[in-house]
């Protein structure tokens, strides 16, 4: 399977995969390790790698094999990187369970045997043991609806089995709540950490967004109306929202005008990872 790495003594991702005479290559992507911009294009070129890995085999159909087509279609259907790194991650199980199978064609996928997908997803077990719930083997299934439709559209399948699933997703988990005595805990705790936790803590403590959104453009801080707008939540720049800002926050963000920053947090690399080690 394809993988990006970091070497010691270069700033670059280098890529690992195998080429399409069966040759295991490595190379740079030129996309620098640490950058958080670069590094998510690395993952997408990744993921459009292992894609060609796990589809080659798939088969070529008379105008219709998989991978003729899947992969172009999901490059003009993810309008950003993050979804297409999401949607070909989705297809390159779909695709191995295709090959495992033996569905070369479209025409080849019924409701009943999408249905026995569940079962394979949730009972494959990764290099970790750990196995994949019922909700994950749903979404991918809904990516294999959309395929299918797109499968209709070109000719390779006459109708769509998936069009309409029903099928019952498991409750998610309740996420516990944090008690004050935590919050105090928590926050003492950051007071010897590097400063972008501790905004970035307060943000999301306050307004209940995610660590990537804590990262908001000063422009996006309106002072007179005393809102917040968050331009890039989950889903993309059309899912863009106000909230009226915080009393608790109003300090923070002065503070952080005055100083004239572009952005209210300057994350590290793998920011995520951080917050990780903090909390283990």
């Amino acid at each position: 399977m394809a993988s990006i790495y970091k070497k010691k003594n270069s700033p670059f991702w280098f890529v690992q995969f195998m080429d399409s005479d069966g040759t295991r290559r490595n190379k740079s992507t030129g996309l620098r390790a640490d950058d958080p911009a670069e590094t998510v294009k690395a993952r997408v070129l990744r993921a459009q790698l292992e894609a060609k890995e796990l589809n080659r085999n798939v088969g070529e159909l008379s105008g219709g094999g998989w991978d003729s087509w899947v992969h172009q279609y999901l490059e003009r259907h993810c309008e950003s990187p993050s979804t297409f790194q999401r949607y070909t991650g989705n297809w390159s199980w779909l695709a191995s369970w295709l090959q495992e199978n033996h569905y070369h064609s479209p025409r080849a996928i019924t409701y009943r045997n999408a249905l026995e997908y569940i079962e394979w997803r949730t009972s494959y077990k990764k290099k970790t043991g750990k196995t994949s719930g019922r909700n994950t083997a749903i979404m991918e299934l809904k990516l294999l609806a959309m395929i299918m439709g797109e499968a209709v559209r070109l000719g390779h399948a006459d109708a769509n089995p998936l069009v309409s699933l029903k099928l019952r997703r498991d409750k998610a988990a309740k996420k516990p709540e944090l008690t004050d005595k935590e919050i105090h805990v928590i926050q003492e705790a950051l007071k010897s950490e590097p400063e972008w936790m501790q905004i970035a803590f307060a943000i999301s403590l306050h307004t209940g967004c995610r660590l990537r959104e804590t990262r908001l453009p000063l422009h996006c801080i309106d002072f007179k109306e005393n809102k917040i707008t968050f331009p890039s939540p989950k889903g993309g720049e059309d899912r863009a929202f106000s909230v009226p800002m915080p009393s608790a926050l109003r300090p923070l963000f002065e503070r952080i005008h005055k100083a004239k920053q572009e952005f209210t947090v300057e994350f590290p690399f793998q920011p995520s990872r951080r917050w990780q080690q903090f909390f283990i």
